[in-house]
């Protein structure tokens, strides 16, 4: 849906995007462990509600990548 604008479960192209964010007014779309947040942009099907969830910023991706994957055996600890 963020890159095609349809919704893959009912075709529906009206896809609204929720930006999180303190300063966006939705500190509800957020990843947080430990002091760190992380921002989720969501994109809802406004006709059957299915809804993906994206990270934006590369660094956030890289703290991910830091904390939750194993770099000996590539497992990961994240649910």
């Amino acid at each position: 849906m963020k890159y095609n604008f349809c919704c893959p479960k009912c075709q529906n192209t009206e896809i609204a995007i929720v930006e999180g964010g303190a300063f966006k007014g939705n500190i509800y779309n957020t990843l947080s462990y430990g002091l760190t947040t992380i921002y989720l942009t969501r994109y809802v099907c406004t006709t059957c509600g299915f809804t993906e969830n994206y990270i934006d910023d590369p660094k956030s991706l890289q703290k991910i990548k830091e904390k939750f994957i194993n770099p000996e055996d590539g497992s990961s600890e994240f649910v």
